[in-house]
Protein backbone atom coordinates (compact mmCIF):
# COMPACT_ATOMS: atom_id res chain seq x y z
CA UNK A 1 0.00 0.00 0.00
CA UNK A 2 2.79 2.42 0.88
CA UNK A 3 4.55 1.70 -2.39
CA UNK A 4 1.37 2.47 -4.37
CA UNK A 5 0.87 5.73 -2.50
CA UNK A 6 4.50 6.71 -3.06
CA UNK A 7 4.33 5.89 -6.78
CA UNK A 8 1.04 7.78 -7.12
CA UNK A 9 2.53 10.87 -5.48
CA UNK A 10 5.64 10.63 -7.66
CA UNK A 11 3.53 10.52 -10.84
CA UNK A 12 1.39 13.44 -9.63
CA UNK A 13 4.46 15.51 -8.80
CA UNK A 14 6.01 14.77 -12.20
CA UNK A 15 2.82 15.67 -14.07
CA UNK A 16 2.16 18.97 -12.26
CA UNK A 17 4.11 21.78 -13.93
CA UNK A 18 5.85 24.19 -11.60
CA UNK A 19 4.87 27.81 -11.96
CA UNK A 20 7.75 30.11 -12.76
CA UNK A 21 7.77 33.03 -10.37
CA UNK A 22 9.54 36.36 -10.59
CA UNK A 23 8.13 38.65 -7.89
CA UNK A 24 8.80 42.34 -8.48
CA UNK A 25 7.92 45.22 -6.15
CA UNK A 26 5.10 47.54 -7.17
CA UNK A 27 6.33 51.15 -7.29
CA UNK A 28 4.86 53.41 -4.59
CA UNK A 29 3.15 50.51 -2.78
CA UNK A 30 5.33 49.12 -0.01
CA UNK A 31 5.10 45.36 0.54
CA UNK A 32 3.06 44.78 -2.65
CA UNK A 33 4.52 42.55 -5.36
CA UNK A 34 3.45 41.19 -8.74
CA UNK A 35 4.61 38.04 -10.51
CA UNK A 36 6.32 39.25 -13.69
CA UNK A 37 6.53 35.69 -15.10
CA UNK A 38 2.74 35.26 -14.85
CA UNK A 39 1.91 38.42 -16.84
CA UNK A 40 0.44 37.58 -20.22
CA UNK A 41 -2.27 38.77 -22.60
CA UNK A 42 -5.10 36.39 -23.48
CA UNK A 43 -5.32 36.18 -27.29
CA UNK A 44 -9.08 35.62 -27.21
CA UNK A 45 -10.09 38.59 -25.03
CA UNK A 46 -7.05 40.89 -24.80
CA UNK A 47 -7.24 40.75 -20.99
CA UNK A 48 -3.97 40.88 -19.05
CA UNK A 49 -3.53 38.24 -16.35
CA UNK A 50 -1.94 39.35 -13.09
CA UNK A 51 -0.90 37.68 -9.84
CA UNK A 52 -0.16 40.04 -6.96
CA UNK A 53 0.47 39.61 -3.25
CA UNK A 54 1.27 41.60 -0.15
CA UNK A 55 4.17 40.53 2.01
CA UNK A 56 7.92 40.11 1.96
CA UNK A 57 9.44 37.61 -0.44
CA UNK A 58 12.31 35.82 1.23
CA UNK A 59 13.35 33.53 -1.59
CA UNK A 60 12.88 32.54 -5.18
CA UNK A 61 9.18 31.67 -5.09
CA UNK A 62 5.97 32.17 -3.16
CA UNK A 63 6.71 29.14 -1.00
CA UNK A 64 9.67 31.05 0.44
CA UNK A 65 7.73 34.18 1.47
CA UNK A 66 8.23 35.40 5.02
CA UNK A 67 4.62 36.68 5.23
CA UNK A 68 2.10 34.30 3.66
CA UNK A 69 -0.81 36.34 2.36
CA UNK A 70 -2.93 34.93 -0.47
CA UNK A 71 -2.05 35.68 -4.06
CA UNK A 72 -4.72 37.74 -5.81
CA UNK A 73 -5.40 36.64 -9.38
CA UNK A 74 -7.00 39.16 -11.75
CA UNK A 75 -7.75 39.64 -15.44
CA UNK A 76 -7.41 43.29 -16.42
CA UNK A 77 -8.99 45.22 -19.29
CA UNK A 78 -6.67 48.24 -19.46
CA UNK A 79 -8.65 50.13 -22.12
CA UNK A 80 -12.02 49.60 -20.43
CA UNK A 81 -10.71 50.28 -16.90
CA UNK A 82 -12.32 47.05 -15.67
CA UNK A 83 -11.05 43.85 -14.14
CA UNK A 84 -12.27 40.35 -13.33
CA UNK A 85 -11.54 38.98 -9.89
CA UNK A 86 -10.30 35.43 -10.50
CA UNK A 87 -9.99 34.54 -6.86
CA UNK A 88 -7.29 33.89 -4.32
CA UNK A 89 -4.43 31.41 -4.50
CA UNK A 90 -3.42 30.33 -0.99
CA UNK A 91 -0.60 27.98 -1.96
CA UNK A 92 0.96 29.73 -4.95
CA UNK A 93 0.27 26.85 -7.33
CA UNK A 94 -3.28 27.40 -8.60
CA UNK A 95 -4.00 28.00 -12.26
CA UNK A 96 -6.88 29.86 -13.86
CA UNK A 97 -10.36 28.91 -12.63
CA UNK A 98 -12.83 27.30 -15.04
CA UNK A 99 -14.97 29.82 -16.91
CA UNK A 100 -12.75 32.73 -15.91
CA UNK A 101 -13.62 34.73 -19.06
CA UNK A 102 -17.34 34.66 -18.14
CA UNK A 103 -16.85 36.23 -14.72
CA UNK A 104 -18.42 39.61 -14.09
CA UNK A 105 -16.23 42.65 -14.77
CA UNK A 106 -15.83 45.30 -12.13
CA UNK A 107 -15.01 48.95 -12.77
CA UNK A 108 -11.92 50.78 -11.56
CA UNK A 109 -8.76 48.74 -11.94
CA UNK A 110 -6.67 51.15 -9.85
CA UNK A 111 -9.11 50.92 -6.96
CA UNK A 112 -9.80 47.18 -7.26
CA UNK A 113 -6.36 45.84 -8.14
CA UNK A 114 -4.08 48.62 -6.91
CA UNK A 115 -0.92 50.11 -8.34
CA UNK A 116 0.04 46.75 -9.85
CA UNK A 117 -2.67 47.41 -12.47
CA UNK A 118 -0.86 50.58 -13.55
CA UNK A 119 2.40 48.63 -13.97
CA UNK A 120 0.60 45.94 -15.97
CA UNK A 121 -1.17 48.37 -18.28
CA UNK A 122 2.07 50.23 -19.02
CA UNK A 123 3.77 46.94 -19.92
CA UNK A 124 0.79 45.48 -21.82
CA UNK A 125 2.11 45.98 -25.36
CA UNK A 126 5.35 44.15 -24.54
CA UNK A 127 3.71 41.14 -22.86
CA UNK A 128 3.39 37.76 -24.57
CA UNK A 129 0.04 37.09 -26.22
CA UNK A 130 -0.95 33.48 -25.60
CA UNK A 131 -3.90 31.15 -26.14
CA UNK A 132 -5.20 30.36 -22.67
CA UNK A 133 -7.65 27.67 -21.52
Amino acid sequence: MRLRLFLGLAVLAASTPALAENWKPVPNEPDTYYDADFLKVDQQTGLVLLRSAVGRPGGAGYAEWADKTPIIVSAIDCKGDTYKDLGLDFEGDAGLPDGWRKRRSQAGIRFGVGAAAVVVCKARDGLPKVALP
